[in-house]
């Protein structure tokens, strides 16, 4: 690929990405996608075979994104568990582009069982991997009956609604609450 194909490349991910992160799979279109970049559709497919290969290019970039960050706060050891937990759920609240609820829908409904299978390892390596580590880091102070995998697959459930770009206008608790509930319990 020539450094041309490559930047008009890159130029159709930046916009998709727009599109998709603030329209979302179904209401994004190709055509208007090739004419932001000023290019034509047919240029589009020539780098991307549909909507669907582009709309995973640019959710691949974002776990990139996402994972490279996380992974750096769940690395960083002069951080307690717990501090580490609210940065990572704050970075997920306040940066992350992908509302987790539509990038779920859309492997529902939309995509190919290819496609959903490559959304799921993106999520699974982008976004729950780093928190894995943490808690495999950390599992001598967790409890004991749960694996490192079940425990961040729970943590996405308690916090997926915080993290929803859609849900965070309702929220009552803060990440920090959320944080100590989830790892100290209710109970004194």
């Amino acid at each position: 690929m020539t450094s041309k194909e490559i930047s008009t490349r890159q130029m159709i991910i930046d916009t998709a990405r727009k599109k998709f992160m603030t329209d979302g799979y179904k209401a994004t279109s190709t055509r208007h996608i090739a004419k932001e970049v000023g290019i034509t559709q047919p240029n589009l497919y020539h780098h991307f075979r549909n909507k669907e290969t582009l709309y995973i290019s640019v959710l691949e970039q974002v776990g990139n994104e996402v994972n490279n960050q996380l992974s750096y706060i769940a690395h960083n050891s002069h951080l307690s568990l717990q501090e580490r937990l609210n940065r990572m759920t704050r970075y997920l609240q306040d940066n992350d582009p992908v509302d987790i609820y539509t990038m779920m829908k859309d492997m529902e409904s939309d995509l190919s069982d290819e496609s959903k299978t490559k959304l799921y390892t993106i999520f699974l390596n982008g976004y729950k991997q780093p928190f894995v580590d943490l808690f495999k880091e950390n599992l001598t102070k967790l409890r004991p009956d749960h694996t490192a995998e079940e425990i961040a697959s729970h943590y996405f459930i308690v916090i997926a609604p915080y993290i929803s770009p859609d849900m965070q206008r309702y929220q009552f608790v803060s990440i920090e609450s959320i944080v100590d509930l989830f790892l100290h319990g209710i109970k004194i």
